[in-house]
C-alpha cells in the first residue's frame, strides 16, 4: 500500500509518496492546479507503480483550494482521507524539533500521518455532498449580508428618527419597510400626507394598519429628536440597505428551493431526526459528507468541535473544560439549532435535557449534551441508511 500527501495550494500543489513501511517514493513533486498538472501527477505515480487500487491520499481540509484536486481523484476512483490542519500541523511539528515550514515538507508530513494514524478515508460523492455544502454555506453567507444590512439600518435609524422603533413590532417587517423605502426620515415622514401615509400602511399590512398609525407617526416624526446632520445621503443609504434586504430574501427564497431538490435527490433519511429541517440537513449533510470517514459516533462529535478540550498535566487534571471548537464551524452551528428544536418536540430528546437540568447543568451545558446525542442519532441514522425511529423516553 502507498500513502500519498499532497500540500494543496491555490496554483500548485505539492506531493510526496511513501510506502507501508515508511520509504519515500515520491518527495517534492510540484504539480500545476490544471488539467496538464494532473495529468502529469497520475503519470507520475504510474511510473512509481502507484495506483487508485493500492494506495490512499490525504489532503487537508483547507477550504476551495483542495475541491478541483479532490473532484479529479474521485474521478480516478481514489481514496481519500481529509485532514484537520491542526491535527496534520501538530503531527508534522512533533516529527522533527527542526524549525523546518515549506510545502514539500507539508506533502510528506501529510504521507506520514495517513500511514501512521489511519484516518477513515472514502470515496466522496463529489455530486451530492459537494453541492450541498456549497449551497448550504452560501446561504450562511446571505444571511450574513442580511444581519450586517440589518444591523447598519437600525443605527441610521437611531440618527434619522429614534423614535420610530416604537411603532413596529419588527422594523423590518413589510408595512415599516414599504414606509420607510418612501419616507427614510423623521424629516420626511414630517412632511407626509395623511391619507397617503394610511394608504401606503393599510396595503403592506393587508388592512391591520391605517389611519391611526399614520398620524401618530407623523405626529412622533415633527417632535423626533432626529439629528440635522448628512439627513440625504443618510437616507439614501437607508433606502439602498432596505433595498439589498430585500433583494437577499428573494435570493434565500431560490436557495431553499435548489436546497430542496439536491435534498430530495440524495434520499437521506436526516430529516426524518425532529429538529432537522432543510437548512440544517443540507448543511449537515454537506459538511459531514460521506458517513463512512467516521469510525465511530465520538469521531463525528469531535470533527464538530463538539467535544470537550482536556488538560491535564502530572497529577492535576482540569474539571471545567470547555468545547474544543476545533471542528467545522458550519456542522457545529448546524447542530446546536436542531439540537434546540429536537429537544423541543422529540420526547427522548426532552427528555434528556430536562435530565441534564436536573443535574444542575445549565442550559448550555445542557444544549451541548443534546447536541452531542444528536451527533449519535445522526452518525447510526446515516450508517445504517435508515429512518429515525424515536426510543421510549426515559
Amino acid at each position: 500500500m502507498y500513502y500519498v500527501g499532497i500540500d494543496v495550494a491555490k496554483r500548485k500543489h505539492s506531493m510526496a509518496v511513501i510506502t507501508g513501511e515508511g520509504e519515500k517514493v515520491i518527495e517534492g513533486f510540484e504539480l500545476a492546479n490544471t488539467t496538464e498538472g494532473f495529468k502529469v501527477m497520475l503519470e507520475m505515480l504510474a511510473a512509481s507503480g502507484v495506483t487508485h487500487e493500492n494506495s490512499k491520499v490525504a489532503l487537508e481540509s483547507t477550504g476551495h483550494c483542495s475541491n478541483a484536486i479532490s473532484a479529479h481523484l474521485v474521478v480516478h476512483g481514489f481514496q481519500i482521507a481529509l485532514g484537520n490542519p491542526l491535527q496534520t500541523h501538530n503531527f508534522a511539528k512533533a516529527q522533527s524539533i527542526r524549525k523546518v515550514k515549506n510545502d514539500a515538507v507539508d506533502a510528506l508530513a501529510l504521507a506520514q500521518w495517513l500511514l501512521l494514524q489511519r484516518p477513515g478515508c472514502f470515496k466522496m460523492s463529489s455530486s451530492e455532498a459537494a453541492e450541498l455544502k456549497s449551497i448550504a454555506r452560501f446561504r450562511t453567507f446571505q444571511m450574513q449580508i442580511i444581519g450586517d444590512c440589518k444591523r447598519k439600518v437600525i443605527a441610521i435609524l437611531d440618527q434619522l428618527f429614534p423614535e420610530y422603533e416604537r411603532f413596529f413590532s419588527d422594523i423590518f417587517g413589510t408595512a415599516s419597510t414599504a414606509a420607510l423605502l418612501r419616507y427614510p426620515s423623521a424629516r420626511a415622514l414630517s412632511r407626509a400626507h395623511i391619507d397617503s401615509l394610511a394608504n401606503l400602511l393599510k396595503s403592506s399590512s393587508r388592512g391591520k394598519l391605517g389611519s391611526e398609525l399614520a398620524i401618530r407617526l407623523r405626529d412622533a416624526a415633527k417632535d423626533s429628536f432626529a439629528t440635522n446632520a448628512a439627513v440625504e445621503s443618510q437616507s439614501m443609504a437607508l433606502v439602498q440597505l432596505l433595498t439589498q434586504i430585500e433583494f437577499s430574501k428573494k435570493q434565500l427564497r431560490a436557495i431553499d428551493k435548489e436546497m430542496k431538490s439536491l435534498l430530495d435527490v440524495a434520499a437521506t433519511p436526516i430529516a426524518t431526526i425532529p429538529g432537522i429541517g432543510i437548512v440544517c440537513a443540507a448543511t449537515i449533510l454537506g459538511e459531514i459528507g460521506d458517513i463512512t470517514r467516521f469510525k465511530k459516533p465520538s469521531s463525528l462529535v469531535a470533527y464538530a468541535g463538539l467535544d470537550p478540550s482536556v488538560f491535564q498535566s502530572g497529577e492535576f487534571t482540569g474539571t471545567k473544560n470547555h468545547l474544543s471548537k476545533r471542528g467545522s464551524t458550519f456542522l457545529r452551528w448546524a447542530l446546536w439549532i436542531a439540537a434546540d428544536r429536537a429537544r423541543m418536540f422529540d420526547p427522548a430528546f426532552k427528555a434528556y435535557y430536562a435530565k441534564k437540568r436536573s443535574e444542575g447543568k445549565c442550559h448550555k451545558v445542557a444544549m451541548t449534551a443534546v447536541a452531542r446525542k444528536l451527533c449519535n442519532t445522526i452518525f447510526a441514522v446515516l450508517t445504517r441508511n435508515t429512518e429515525y425511529v424515536c426510543p421510549v423516553a426515559g
